[in-house]
């Protein structure tokens, strides 16, 4: 079982192809869609564009169960380490 899950915006090709190449399984996350599909606490953490994305949907910090990280600013590589030195 792989325990590096996360989710990832769909419009995040990068961090989707870097984190995949990772090692991650990486689920995309089609305009918050799918959101509330996200129940499991395996995922390690939700990758955003920005947290205004969050805002358009009944998205909240309770649902979904796990860590919101936003992209903006931050490379993939920075993602990933923050992926890796938070979420052990």
């Amino acid at each position: 079982m792989n325990e590096k899950k996360v989710v990832v915006e769909n419009t995040l090709t990068p961090y989707i192809n870097f984190l995949k190449d990772s090692g991650y399984d990486v689920y995309t996350l089609y305009k918050n869609e799918n959101i509330n599909n996200i129940k499991s606490p395996d995922y390690k953490a939700i990758i955003v564009s920005g947290l205004d994305v969050l805002s358009t949907t009944d998205a909240s910090y309770d649902n979904p169960p796990v860590p919101i990280l936003e992209a903006k600013g931050r490379t993939p590589e920075e993602i990933y380490n923050l992926l890796e030195s938070r979420y052990k």
